[in-house]
This record gives C-alpha cells, sequence and structure tokens, in this order.
C-alpha cells in the first residue's frame, strides 16, 4: 500500500498551520499599520494560502467545515447581544424591506443580464437570485467593529438580511425548475412551508420555557465545562433544526443566540464564546478566499470588473430604494445600500448546485466567484464611504430633502415656533430622559429621531410631544427644530461617526448655542471640543465614576459623603472635557493619557511624620505636589471637603486624587521611616 506515512501527514498538517500562522500574523500587521479591515486581511490571506497561489492549504472541504462553524458562532454571538423583543418590533423591516429588496433585486439583475447581456431568461434568474443575497456574517461584523449594530441603520440590515435568510427557501425550490429538471413539485410547497413554521414555534417555546429551565438546572452545577458545553449544545442544535427545515445554519445560531439572549444567562454566555468566535470567524473569511483563482482575475479582468460594477450598481440601487420605501433618512437608505453591495455566503451554495447541474459553466463560476469575493473585501469600505457620500448628495441636491412636519401636524396651521428651548438630538433613552427631565421643570424642547418607528410610537402616545423624524447632520432639519433660537443642544445618538458633522453645522448655524454631547470614549473629547462643543460626556468616564463611588461604598463612607466625593471627582474630571474651563490644548492633547495617570489612594499619617500636625494649606497639596486631598477619614467620621485650616493628626486617612508620580512624591511627608505610610484600604478598626 503506498502512499505518505501517518507522521509525515501529521508533519504536513503542522506545517500548514505554521505557514498559515506566519502568513496571517504579518498580513494583520500590515493591514493594522496601514488601516485596512481585518476582513480584506482574512479574505487576502485565503487568497494567497488557497490551491490557487501559494497551496499552503488544499484540502478545501476541511476549512469550509471549519469556516461554517466559523459563521454559526459569529452569528449567534450577535443574536446573543438581541432580543425577540427587538426583533418583533423590527417585523415591519424583516418582512416589508427584506421582500421589496430580494425581489427588485431579481428584476433589475435579470432584466439587465436578459436585456442586455442576452443570457437565457432562466439564467439571467438564477444570477438575480445569486446577486439578491448579501453577507449576513461580513455585514453584522462590520457593523460590530463599529458599534453599530442597535442603530436604526444596524435594525435595518439585520431584519433585511434576516428575510435574505428565509427567502434561500423559495429559491432552492424554483432553482431546480429553472435547471429544466423536475426537482420538487408545487404540491410539496405547502409541506415545506409547514415544516418551517413547526421549526419556529419549537424555537419560540423553547426561548420561553424549555432553554430557559435548562440553563437554570445547568447553572445550579456550578460547573463551568457543563455550563460551556451546554451553550455550544444549544447553538448547533437549533442550528441544525432551522438546517433540516431548509433554512441556513447562519440564521439557526442566529435564533439560538436570540433564544439564549432571553434568559439571564447571556453575558456568561458571551463570555465564554468570544474568544472561539474571532478564531472560527477568521478560518471562515480565509476559506472564501480559498476559493478564488486569481488567475482569473488577471486574464478576464474587463469580465470580472464588469460583473463587478454590475452587482455594486444594482444592489446600492436597490438597498437605497428599500430603506426609502420604509421611511428612511437619506444617509440611512445610502449606508443601506453600500452595506448590501456584495453577495452572500449562501450564493457560494447556489453557485456551485448551478455549475454541478450544469445551469452555469466553470468559466461563468469563477467569474462570479472572484466579482464576489471582490464585493466581499470591498465591504468595510463601502460603509465607511456612506457618510461623504451623503454629505456630497446633500450639498448636490439641498432641495430634495423633504421638511419635516413637527408633531404630526397635518391640519395646514402654522406651528407655534418655540424659543430659548432645548434641542435633542437622539431620542434614545437618554434623549428621553433629558426631555422627561426638560417637561418636569417646563423647559420647552425639540427632538430629532431617525427612526420612524419611534417617531411614529411617540407621536400616538403623546400628540403635543416635540419630535421631529429627520436626519441632523442636514441643514433644514436643525433649522426646522429651531437651532439658532435654542439655548442648548444635546446630542446622544449612537452613530458616533456622524456627531463631528452635527457639532460643526450647529455651531455654524447657531454661534451662540450650548453644545453638549456624549462619547463614549475619553479619547475623543479634544476633537468633540475643538469642533465647538461646549461639554463632552465620554462614557468611559462616566463608568469610572460609578466603580468609584462602588469601591467608596467599601470603606463604609456614608452616602453623602460619598456623593460628595463624586461631584468633586466629576467636578475635577470634566474640566477636561469642557471648553469653558479646559487648560491649556497642549496640557490635553491626549485626554486618556492624561485621565488614565489619575488614581485614588488612601494615605495614613504616621505618628512623628512631617505632616502630622500641619493644615492643608501648609501642605498646599496641589500647588506643590499636583496632589488633590479629598477627604479626610478621622475614626469613625470622614471629613468630606475639608477646610484649608483643618490640622492633620497621627492615625488620619487621606484620601488622595492624583497621577502615580504625583503622589509617590508627596509619601515622604507622611511616613515616619518605619512603617509603609499608605495602604489601598484603611484597616477594619478604622471602619
Amino acid at each position: 500500500m503506498s502512499g505518505k506515512s501517518p507522521d509525515c501527514m501529521d508533519m504536513d498538517v503542522i506545517l500548514a498551520v505554521v505557514c498559515l500562522g506566519i502568513l496571517t500574523i504579518l498580513l494583520l500587521f500590515l493591514g493594522q499599520r496601514f488601516k485596512i479591515p481585518s476582513i480584506v486581511c482574512f479574505l487576502v490571506i485565503g487568497m494567497l494560502a488557497g490551491p490557487y497561489a501559494l497551496s499552503i492549504v488544499s484540502d478545501q472541504s476541511t476549512i469550509e467545515t471549519i469556516g461554517e462553524i466559523g459563521v454559526i458562532l459569529l452569528l449567534f454571538t450577535i443574536g446573543l447581544e438581541f432580543s425577540f423583543e427587538k426583533l418583533l418590533g423590527a417585523w415591519r423591516v424583516v418582512v416589508l424591506g427584506g421582500a421589496i429588496q430580494v425581489c427588485t433585486t431579481v428584476i433589475a439583475a435579470a432584466g439587465f443580464m436578459h436585456l442586455v447581456v442576452g443570457l437565457r431568461i432562466q439564467d439571467a434568474i438564477f444570477f438575480g437570485f445569486l446577486v439578491s443575497l448579501s453577507s449576513t456574517a461580513i455585514v453584522m461584523k462590520v457593523l460590530q467593529d463599529r458599534g453599530d449594530v442597535e442603530t436604526v441603520s444596524g435594525r435595518t440590515l439585520l431584519g433585511i438580511l434576516i428575510f435574505q435568510d428565509l427567502a434561500v427557501i423559495p429559491m432552492i425550490l424554483l432553482t431546480p425548475l429553472l435547471m429544466g429538471t423536475s426537482g420538487p413539485s408545487y404540491s410539496s410547497l405547502p409541506f415545506e412551508i409547514i415544516k418551517v413554521v413547526a421549526i419556529l414555534v419549537i424555537l419560540i417555546v423553547s426561548a420561553h420555557w424549555v432553554v430557559p429551565w435548562v440553563m437554570y438546572r445547568v447553572a445550579q452545577q456550578k460547573n463551568r465545562e457543563l455550563f460551556i458545553f451546554t451553550i455550544a449544545g444549544i447553538c448547533f442544535t437549533v442550528a441544525w433544526l432551522t438546517n433540516a427545515a431548509g433554512l441556513s445554519y447562519s440564521l439557526g445560531a442566529f435564533m439560538a443566540g436570540l433564544i439564549i439572549g432571553e434568559s439571564d444567562f447571556s453575558i456568561d454566555a458571551v463570555s465564554n464564546i468570544i474568544p472561539f468566535r474571532d478564531i472560527f470567524a477568521a478560518i471562515f473569511f480565509i476559506s472564501i478566499g480559498m476559493l478564488l483563482d486569481t488567475s482569473v482575475i488577471l486574464s478576464e479582468y474587463t469580465i470580472v470588473f464588469s460583473i463587478i460594477a454590475i452587482i455594486l450598481v444594482i444592489k446600492v440601487l436597490t438597498g437605497t430604494f428599500t430603506a426609502a420605501i420604509l421611511g428612511m433618512p437619506a444617509r440611512v437608505c445610502v449606508f443601506v445600500g453600500l452595506a448590501l453591495a456584495q453577495i452572500g455566503e449562501f450564493s457560494f451554495v447556489l453557485a456551485k448546485s448551478g455549475l454541478e447541474s450544469n445551469l452555469i459553466g466553470t468559466g461563468p463560476y469563477q467569474f462570479f466567484l472572484a466579482a464576489a469575493i471582490i464585493t466581499m473585501a470591498l465591504t468595510p469600505f463601502t460603509m465607511n464611504a456612506a457618510t461623504p457620500v451623503t454629505s456630497l448628495l446633500y450639498r448636490l441636491f439641498p432641495g430634495r430633502i423633504k421638511k419635516p412636519d413637527r408633531a404630526g401636524n397635518t391640519s395646514g396651521e402654522p406651528v407655534q415656533e418655540l424659543s430659548d428651548h432645548i434641542v435633542i438630538v437622539g431620542y434614545g433613552m437618554t434623549g428621553k430622559s433629558v426631555a422627561r427631565a426638560a417637561e418636569i421643570l417646563g423647559i420647552p424642547y425639540t427632538a430629532i429621531d431617525m427612526d420612524p418607528d419611534v417617531v411614529r410610537r411617540e407621536r400616538y402616545a403623546d400628540s403635543h410631544r416635540e419630535i421631529i423624524f429627520g436626519d441632523a447632520t442636514h441643514r433644514e432639519i436643525l433649522e426646522h427644530a429651531g437651532i439658532g433660537r435654542a439655548r442648548a443642544l444635546v446630542v446622544v445618538i449612537s452613530e458616533q461617526n456622524v456627531v463631528p458633522g452635527i457639532i460643526h453645522l450647529a455651531r455654524e448655524m447657531a454661534p451662540k448655542i450650548y453644545i453638549v454631547v456624549r462619547t463614549r470614549h475619553v479619547n475623543d473629547a479634544r476633537h468633540l471640543l475643538d469642533l465647538g462643543a461646549d461639554e463632552v460626556i465620554p462614557e468611559e468616564f462616566e463608568t469610572s465614576v460609578r466603580i468609584f463611588t462602588r469601591v467608596l461604598a467599601k470603606y463604609t463612607l456614608p452616602e453623602n459623603d460619598i456623593d460628595t466625593l463624586t461631584q468633586v471627582i466629576r467636578g475635577n474630571g470634566y474640566r477636561m472635557f469642557s471648553r469653558a474651563a479646559s487648560p491649556a490644548p497642549a496640557a490635553i492633547s491626549d485626554p486618556e493619557k492624561v485621565f488614565g495617570d489619575l488614581r485614588i489612594r488612601t494615605l495614613k499619617v504616621a505618628a512623628g511624620s512631617k505632616a502630622a500636625g500641619k493644615t492643608l494649606r501648609d501642605l498646599d497639596a496641589w500647588n506643590t505636589y499636583g496632589v488633590g486631598i479629598l477627604a479626610i477619614r478621622r475614626g469613625t467620621s470622614a471629613i468630606t471637603a475639608p477646610a484649608p485650616d483643618l490640622p492633620v493628626r497621627p492615625g488620619d486617612f487621606l484620601i488622595l486624587y492624583g497621577a502615580d508620580e504625583n503622589i509617590q512624591k508627596f509619601l515622604p511627608l507622611f511616613g515616619d521611616g518605619s512603617s509603609d505610610p499608605h495602604s489601598d484600604h484603611p484597616p477594619a478598626s478604622a471602619g
């Protein structure tokens, strides 16, 4: 019997893994250096490592199987972070939006290929099927990296992608008819529909009763391995059930994530799955790249790039049209169109079945494959181009943006103009809280949101509520909100990439308005202040303050003392994030670095130390050392905001605020040389 020995085969596998690992590390490093999205890097790695280039990996069946597992885990984690309530709330997007997008794409692609290119009608329709599907894994991965899954754009895209996964069933049923074979008869269609409905009913019942009970019993055992394998078992079982019903594995994995996400164990499940998700998702994208014969691009680049142009134009137009039919503003419409402008994973399965049944030849199959993978690689760039493209359209067609009608006014009577009011951009949880506070205090306000469902729901709930549907990046929307007569602008939207544009436009239209902005990261504060924001509220900073208050509670300080200390911390910290009291720009050119050096430390005053008996004025801690004294713990009482003339006594605990380097310079004043003058917390007797 001839062939390689097992040891030789093991060596080949290990060598392939080593080479693939080195290639991945190298290209990911270059991608990070030149700001190339990781998805593009993985696709390029697959092209280089595949059988058509370096041939590092030639057994594609194995890598495709692992890649399928990667997609399952990726969609599973996305489902964990979503919820049935949000999904059901987006039924209009799923049903209406998905149907419009799929049908218009099939009709447009089939019509173009039949009338212009001259394909047979059945070949043209099959091409329409392939083009109509988009990549759920790639789009959701990019949205996740951008933090846009929960935005209006993210929810719209997710709804359309879910419908595309469901549309696979009729496409599978119709494909044999296009091939000229008997295929499944129309009489089997009701059975297929019943089967799908039955699977969905099982999933819904499991989500509400079965899975929570199982997860609770497993969690009671307090066994980490049992918990992880139960999570994985539920994920793959649901994925298998949906695949048995004729749906995709990815849709089943997403449904499994929704089911577990409804339980109390979703956070723990995410923490256990995420390390594996990124690895398997990377393998999936690499496996897609391995399918591409790079010689086809070089030899027949005219045909390949013509197919790419057809795909991009048709999908951008149909995606934009779909979002417009759903009533989305221009920015969301453009973003949805550009985000859907690639070929989906299931299109490869359809294309392969067409190749095996001679519906398409080997040449057209490779042309389509090359074009499809290139559109996938372009997806991060097309999605990032949405904002500049929208800005260009606004400048070219300023009069084409329909002015909103505040608070659903349809009577034709002029709306009373507000003045000295608050303009709130974003009507999510934070925006609603600001609006409610304004209502309690009798302050007029106008809210702007570009989710039509939110606007409609709020108008029905209170017909007098001032809420406008529109995109705050557009001048006419802010004009209609009365930005020129408003006293303050509050920007609390999830789409962080458009916040700078809103600040710049608002400052240009209303130079004296007070602008407060919420941002995710401390690092963005300086840029937003330079653009014109008066105050920036970084979520990272607020999180650190909340953690600080929880830590102080362990010191058994009274709640009123903790509140006072929190106010001091916020006051000191927000000097960095406010134009009114910000230091010189050079001092906070990197806010994250400056704030990241600051610490809360507790320092004990030793008997016989240099500081014992001196007043706070004598110590001059802030001016001399750059250290703030927030409070003094003396016995069982706490002295918050201590007076400058207060003397420091041996045994006192000082709660300090400052950089580690400054606190280290401050330490020698408090020690007697025989003991450590500082500790992380006071002894139990002091509490």
